[in-house]
């Protein structure tokens, strides 16, 4: 049996490289695994080994529909990596259907404005 073990690498490091495609490093600064495409600079998370994936399930209350956002446990770490799935509907795009600001999920002037209601079921991963 082979074993794997990724360079180790600190954040300051990797974020001035470009890493080859395929290229795997593990940051010890954010405990988290990079992989590399050849064209994005420090590459892009490719999961940890500390099981920080976080899936929230809201259901919606008038306070939430007034105020267009909920707010999550935690600030994700990557705030474009987040994903919203409405249950019976479909995936949202992030960024045109919602928003991520600090720790909160925001719909306000965006495409899921006016479209979400009271009680409907919203997952979030991040």
């Amino acid at each position: 049996m082979a074993v794997f073990k990724a360079p180790r690498i600190s954040t300051a490091q990797r974020s001035s490289l470009i890493l080859e495609v395929s290229e795997i490093v593990f940051d010890t600064d954010e405990l988290l695994f990079y992989g590399g495409n050849g064209i994005l600079q420090g590459g892009f998370p490719i999961g940890s080994g500390i099981g920080n994936n976080t899936k929230e399930q809201f259901k919606l209350t008038q306070h939430d529909i007034d105020n267009k956002k909920v707010q999550l446990s935690t600030a994700p770490r990557y705030p474009d990596l987040v994903s919203m799935t409405i249950i019976g509907g479909i995936d949202q795009i992030n960024g045109v259907d919602f928003e991520v600001i600090d720790d909160y999920v925001s719909w306000d002037g965006l495409g899921l404005d006016g479209f979400l209601e009271k009680h409907d079921i919203i997952i979030i991963q991040y």
